[in-house]
């Protein structure tokens, strides 16, 4: 039996509380920290998307444009997330296509790291644009 969705949904539910109070800070220091963990991340998501071998033109391109953005102006943030969001499925779409091509599902370990960060990175990217202060009174 596979228990790999069991584990993903328990560090889900761990970390979520972590996840709202760090959102719910708008300090400037918070924020330029959050950046710079993007932008690290974008850089480690190409770097395993080349290190995949896999053809992934369009989602590199798009992954170099958001670090460009996000190096450029804070008012580009909310592009960045929302290619963030329109990467993932570029990224998943691709990876289904590619398996039905060859017939043979890429399952390295890179693919898997590259989609865990795409997932986090969705994240990241909505607590860099989140502007509620009170986002913790709402769900306790």
């Amino acid at each position: 039996m596979n228990f790999t969705y069991v584990i993903i949904l328990v560090a889900v539910l761990i970390i979520s509380p972590f996840v709202l109070r760090l959102a719910s800070k708008q300090g400037k220091d918070i924020k330029r920290n959050l950046r710079y963990l993007f932008i690290l991340m974008l850089s480690a998501q190409i770097f395993l998307g080349f290190l995949s071998g896999l053809n992934l033109g369009i989602f590199l391109v798009i992954t170099a444009a958001q670090i460009v953005l996000l190096i450029l102006n804070r008012k580009f943030y909310t592009l960045v997330v929302i290619l963030n969001f329109i990467n993932t499925v570029v990224f998943f779409y691709s990876m289904i296509r590619l398996g039905q091509t060859t017939g043979i599902q890429d399952t390295s370990f890179t693919s898997i790291g590259t989609a865990f960060i795409v997932l986090i990175e969705n994240v990241v990217g909505l607590i860099l644009i989140n502007k509620d202060k009170n986002l913790l009174k709402k769900y306790t």
